[in-house]
């Protein structure tokens, strides 16, 4: 089953910038061997080459199901077995959720940077993950994140998929980067491109539905030493803002030079807040603490 917010074809339309891994604590670099051997994969082959949308920070993936088979019921709930395989060549989290009882198994690709594993679910969720990988479970009637998602944007019955990506960005402090699900499924392979294979049960009438974020593919991805004045001339008028309401506010001056407004933009930089700077309009600069922080200002 492949499904996408965008196909592979048009993922063939964006620019590849530098994707070099995010550095952070406790995350681990997946150096191949067995932890990089994939899990049986879906039907259909990936096929071509494609380039993938950038790496504009570190990312967070929600990958749900309801169940990994059918075979419960009343006070019966044998647990089931999911795999998933990461190919996106970024540092992310990934969250994993299913209602019903699951252990899941997680590989990666070589080079793929996994900080943690999050495993949510109405009844009990294990997992076996490359090796130095933290998990943290949510689990049980009183312990879980409160939702359960297998379908974009939400499905009838059972399926609170955006107030569990609101508990899931809220516990990790950075927005979503992609969603993918299936009610019933046993293998999801999230490749480069974000878009993902499964197991999906077709066969019993589900389908397969899928999110990426627009931030992931607007975001800039300019190699670091491009010169954003490029082509940018004589005088106009500078401004900047900070991209929250917390921070508030922002500046602007008329009659600057493209150069002088990216120097004013650039003068104490802070780590610590998203902030975005234009010349006539055109961004010049922009420092996100997460992914789309910026986006509406």
């Amino acid at each position: 089953m492949t499904l996408s917010y965008f196909g592979r074809t048009l993922a063939g339309l964006f620019l590849t910038g530098t994707l070099g891994l995010l550095g952070c604590k406790g995350a681990v670099v997946i150096g191949g061997g067995e932890d990089g051997q994939p899990g049986p994969g879906g039907p259909g082959d990936p096929g071509g080459v494609v380039s993938p949308p950038p790496v504009c920070g570190a990312e967070l993936h929600l990958i749900g199901i309801y169940e990994s088979h059918g075979n419960h019921g009343g006070d019966v709930h044998p647990p089931g077995a999911a795999s998933v395989h990461v190919e996106r060549q970024s540092s992310s989290i990934l969250v994993l959720s299913s209602y019903e009882p699951v252990h899941w198994t997680v590989t990666a690709a070589e080079g793929v940077t996994l900080e943690k594993v999050i495993l949510n679910g109405y009844h009990a969720q294990t997992a076996d993950v490359p090796a130095g990988v933290a998990v943290e479970t949510h689990d049980g009637p009183d312990g879980s994140l409160g939702a359960y998602a297998y379908a974009w944007p939400h499905a009838e019955g059972g399926s609170d998929t955006q107030a569990l990506v609101a508990a899931v960005e809220d516990l990790t402090g950075r927005a979503l980067t992609s969603f993918h699900g299936c009610y019933q499924a046993t293998h999801f392979t999230l490749h480069d491109d974000l878009q993902a294979d499964s197991t999906c049960a077709v066969e019993q009438g589900y389908t397969q539905t899928s999110h990426v974020a627009e931030s992931v593919l607007e975001c800039d991805d300019e190699p670091e030493g491009a010169d954003p004045c490029a082509g940018n001339d004589g005088v106009g008028s500078y401004t900047f803002r900070f991209c929250s309401e917390d921070q508030g506010g922002g500046g602007f001056m008329p009659d600057v030079s493209c150069q002088d407004a990216l120097q004013k933009c650039l003068l104490n930089p802070d780590p610590q807040i998203s902030k975005i700077c234009r010349f006539n309009g055109e961004v010049i600069h922009k420092t996100e603490l997460v992914p789309g922080a910026c986006d509406g200002y």
